[in-house]
C-alpha cells in the first residue's frame, strides 16, 4: 500500500472517530430507489445497504459468542487458561501436540476496515473466504507467524480473528459469524 493510501485511510478514520461515526437526524436522507441495491466499487466490494442499523458492538462479548471450551475443541487442543473477564475481545491459549497456540476474536465498527479495503488491491487483501457476511479475507501476518482474518457485514460490524493456524482461525470466524445477530 502506498503512503497516500495510508494517509487517506488515517484521515478518514480520524474523521469518523471525531464525529462519533453518526449523523444528526436532519442529515439523514432517504436514498433514491436505484441507490438501494448494493453497488460494486472499483475493487469489487459490495457497498452496505443504506438505512441498515449498525450492531451494538459494546453489547458483544466474544468469550460468550465463542466460549473458551468451544475454541479449544475447534483448535484441537487443551485450553491452558481462562481468558480474563471484562473485555469485549477474547484470547484463547491452547496446547496442541506439545506446542502453545494462541487465537483472538474481537468485534469492531466496520468503517476503518471498509476504508482500508477500498484502498487495497486484491493481492493486498489476502485470500477471500466465502460465507462470512458480505466479505472476508485471511492473510499471513508477516513478518510474524500466523494469520489474521477480517470479516465484514458492511455498515454494521467487523470481526477480526488472529491465530497461529489458518484452518482453526476460519472455523472460529464461522462460529462467531453464525452467532451474531
Amino acid at each position: 500500500m502506498n503512503m497516500r493510501s495510508v494517509i487517506g485511510v488515517t484521515a478518514l478514520v480520524m474523521g469518523v472517530v471525531a464525529c462519533g461515526g453518526q449523523s444528526t437526524p436532519e442529515q439523514v436522507t432517504a436514498p433514491a430507489p436505484s441507490a438501494q441495491a448494493p453497488a460494486l466499487t472499483k475493487n469489487k466490494t459490495v457497498a452496505a445497504p443504506t438505512g441498515s442499523p449498525a450492531v451494538d458492538i459494546a453489547s458483544l462479548n466474544a468469550c460468550e459468542i465463542v466460549t473458551p471450551q468451544e475454541a479449544a475443541t475447534i483448535i484441537g487442543g487443551k485450553l491452558l487458561n481462562e481468558p480474563p473477564a471484562g473485555f469485549p475481545n477474547c484470547a484463547y491459549v491452547v496446547e496442541v501436540d506439545g506446542t502453545t497456540e494462541s487465537y483472538r476474536i474481537s468485534f469492531s465498527a466496520p468503517a476503518m476496515h471498509e476504508a482500508l479495503l477500498e484502498t487495497q488491491s486484491d493481492a493486498e487483501r489476502g485470500e477471500s473466504i466465502a460465507g462470512l457476511w458480505n466479505e472476508a479475507h485471511v492473510q499471513s501476518r508477516a513478518p510474524e507467524s500466523g494469520y489474521s482474518l477480517v470479516a465484514l457485514r458492511r455498515g454494521k460490524i467487523a470481526l477480526e480473528v488472529w491465530g497461529d493456524r489458518k484452518e482453526p482461525l476460519i472455523e472460529l470466524a464461522r462460529l462467531a459469524v453464525s452467532r451474531v445477530p
